[in-house]
């Protein structure tokens, strides 16, 4: 990379990682990784974040899909971040302000429904192919956070008016990689992410398919669906209903996951027996 692309990406990511940008001061997610801090502390971060970031992840962490019909709803910030993990709960907060720094922007929003939906395929997937849950869990957070780089510079490309001949499609397909290991470097995300995320490779364990793999497959199937079904997840499912909240159907679940980040547009579940139109409404 040469040093004026270096200088362009750098000079995005400082922009836009500012508190008065961001809404909030990005050492809260320093904090998290304190594993001193106690609940107190943990509590005070919530008033610092703002009342739409914790709703967000509140709903979030509530979910089916994230073990509330088993362990039970949480009532508290604290119990938020225990639920969803640090590092998770760190990336949802950096792409929920990056969405709304967008202000309703297309093709903001679009990245940003990508990944989630990306998110909660590859850890289905993950499940399906046999990694225990934690391994679901790194795949999860990979796919949620593999396109941040081209979120943050739709982002800036949507707020600054001259910034178009800086971040243009062209700049942001060939470069956001770079600005994606640059947040996973200031804020100190896992180290597998690096592989997982930035990986160009198909990549095989020993006896089978690795979790570098899924992140890639969960991307593409989502990136598939949206290009050919109007910018929407379609998937079929034997059973759709929500009916039994104790025991409810997995596209029930995911139902459940979409509506809690506001998602609930960009899915479409059909019956066992449909198949998918050329066109979604």
């Amino acid at each position: 990379m040469d040093s004026e692309i270096a200088n362009q990406i750098e000079m995005i990511e400082l922009t836009l990682v500012k508190d008065s940008v961001l809404g909030f001061d990005p050492a809260i997610l320093f904090v998290l990784d304190d594993v001193e801090i106690g609940q107190r502390e943990i509590e005070n971060l919530k008033s610092k974040l703002g009342t739409d970031v914790f709703t967000y992840l509140f709903n979030i962490a509530n979910s089916a899909f994230h073990g509330s019909l088993r362990m039970g709803p949480v009532k508290h910030f604290f119990d938020v971040v225990n639920r969803l993990g640090t590092q998770y709960t760190k990336v949802l907060i950096l792409l929920f302000a990056m969405h709304r720094l967008a202000k309703g922007n297309h093709d903001a929003e679009i990245i940003y429904a990508k990944s989630f939906s990306a998110s909660v395929i590859g850890r289905i997937m993950a499940r399906g192919f046999g990694f225990r849950d934690d391994g679901a869990r790194q795949v999860e957070l990979a796919c949620l956070l593999a396109n941040v780089g081209a979120l943050m510079m739709t982002v800036y490309r949507s707020r600054y008016s001259a910034a178009y001949y800086i971040a243009s499609d062209e700049f942001i397909e060939q470069n956001h990689p770079y600005l994606t290991e640059r947040i996973m470097r200031r804020f100190l995300l896992p180290e597998y992410l690096y592989e997982m995320v930035l990986t160009n490779c198909f990549v095989l364990n020993r006896m089978g398919i690795g979790l570098p793999a899924v992140v890639k497959l969960a991307i593409s199937a989502v990136d598939w669906s949206f290009r050919t079904l109007n910018n929407k997840l379609v998937f079929r499912s034997p059973d759709t209903s929500s009916d039994d909240i104790f025991a409810p159907s997995l596209a029930a679940i995911i139902k459940e996951q979409f509506a809690a980040a506001g998602l609930t547009k960009y899915l479409v579940i059909l019956p066992e027996t449909d198949q998918a139109p050329q066109k979604m409404d």
